[in-house]
């Protein structure tokens, strides 16, 4: 049964607002790492989200979904996002938002390309010239070899190319392993995994409260999102809400602006219009090739 119309404008709130909440996760942990080292302030997250999600994990479900964090692909798909959170924060740390966002927004069109190459996918020549669009927009924000140009912008790139990676990795993952297992799981690898990197390249520095109420409203926003995004997909149909994926870069050029006084130059601002313009035409083609 298709979602009825005001079910779908109802999915297209809640994906609007799960992007903004992602955004402003975002925005509070550059915050945090003003002043805490990178991995300190990730750590951190973790542990937070680790505190909110184990609770809700074995109020809402048995104990014996405990045992699928432990799955292979599971863990797969959550070390590859541990690392693109990784690359993320050291992204964020010393690039603007707004062009770390729009980065990351090269993400689907990137899985995308990788179901073509990995799992055998069609796709038409549009959509191909589209990604190929979309990754010259990807170069125009982070403009190698002009005054403009930030290394740590590469780490935004890499983000979304392991996010992608964890994006495939989650497409072989069973169907029965509850969604809040493999998030609590992702809380459990990036407590162990970035807390290990964390004591072996960096110096622990004592969180201040302001320090820790951010990275507990980063934890917040995070899981608010996470929520969000959920009730989009459940509520409406996946065409109708996943464009709206894109408003985050609208968002973060917001946050940007007001919080950190930083707005991208006429270079990396007509990129990120590339990357947008041609992940939403690469959406609405790929809606349409569908079946009826």
């Amino acid at each position: 049964m298709m979602p009825a119309q005001g079910s779908n404008l109802r999915g297209i709130v809640y994906m609007v607002l799960a992007s903004g909440c992602f955004t402003i996760n975002n925005g509070l942990l550059k915050l945090a790492v003003v002043d805490l080292p990178p991995l300190e302030a990730l750590f951190l997250r973790a542990v937070a989200a680790l505190i909110l999600g184990v609770p809700v994990l074995l109020a809402t479900t048995s104990r014996a979904s405990l045992r699928h964090m432990l799955e292979g692909r599971v863990l797969a798909r959550n070390v590859v996002e541990c690392a693109a959170a990784i690359a993320f924060v050291f992204a964020v740390a010393n690039a603007p938002l707004a062009d770390i966002t729009a980065l990351l927004q090269l993400t689907p069109m990137l899985v995308l390309l990788g179901a073509v190459l990995f799992f055998g996918d069609r796709v038409g020549g549009a959509a191909i010239a589209l990604i190929v669009v979309a990754l010259v927009g990807a170069l125009l924000v982070a403009q190698p070899g002009s005054q403009g140009f930030q290394p740590y912008v590469l780490f935004g790139l890499a983000s979304a190319a392991l996010s992608a990676g964890r994006d495939l990795i989650g497409r072989r993952v069973d169907a029965g392993v509850p969604a809040l297992a493999v998030a609590v799981g992702l809380s459990l690898v990036s407590a162990i995994g970035i807390g290990a990197l964390m004591l072996a390249f960096e110096r622990w520095v004592t969180p201040s409260l302001p320090q820790l109420l951010l990275i507990a409203g980063a934890s917040a926003f995070l899981t608010l999102a996470q929520l969000l995004l959920f009730l989009s997909f459940r509520v409406a149909e996946t065409k109708a809400v996943v464009p709206f994926f894109y408003t985050g870069t609208l968002w973060a050029l917001l946050i940007g602006a007001v919080v950190f006084g930083t707005l991208p130059n006429a270079v990396a601002a007509a990129g990120i219009c590339l990357i947008a313009a041609s992940g939403v035409l690469v959406l609405l083609l790929d809606r349409r090739a569908r079946p009826r």
